[in-house]
Order: C-alpha cells, then sequence, then structure tokens
C-alpha cells in the first residue's frame, strides 16, 4: 500500500525523509500507522483500510488463556 512518511525512518533499505512517499507491506502498514512512523497516502485512504477495519473483530478466533493453577477444590 501506499504510504506517506511522518519522520525521518528507515523502511526497506532505504533512509526516508518526512513526506517521501514508499509502498509497504499490508502487515507493516498498521504498525507504522500506530507508531505513528507514516500514514496512507490520501489516493489510497479510502476503501481497503475501511474494509480490513470491518472484519476484525476483537477476539476473533482468539482463545482466552486458562490459569490451571485455580481451581476449585
Amino acid at each position: 500500500m501506499r504510504m506517506v512518511c511522518l519522520k525521518e525512518i528507515r523502511y526497506a533499505g532505504k533512509q526516508l525523509l518526512p513526506g517521501d512517499e514508499f509502498d509497504a507491506r499490508p502487515a507493516d502498514v498498521r504498525v507504522l500507522k500506530a507508531i505513528k512512523n507514516a500514514n496512507l497516502a490520501d489516493s489510497e485512504e479510502g476503501g481497503e483500510v475501511l474494509q480490513s477495519e470491518k472484519t476484525d473483530k476483537p477476539n476473533s478466533g482468539r482463545r482466552t488463556y486458562k490459569r490451571r493453577d485455580m481451581k476449585a477444590e
């Protein structure tokens, strides 16, 4: 996905300056946005991100941790 750099970072072996556009892997997009190093480019901000956010449900397919040492006797 196309992203715009907000801070000076190194990504995919290249030094990026603020305002530089680059292509990021889908797995890295959420991380770069979360740590506020990059945002989506204006042209791609609409469809794909909103669609992926709608499908992400909290605790979907995750199991809860069970403490085995806390059994009632």
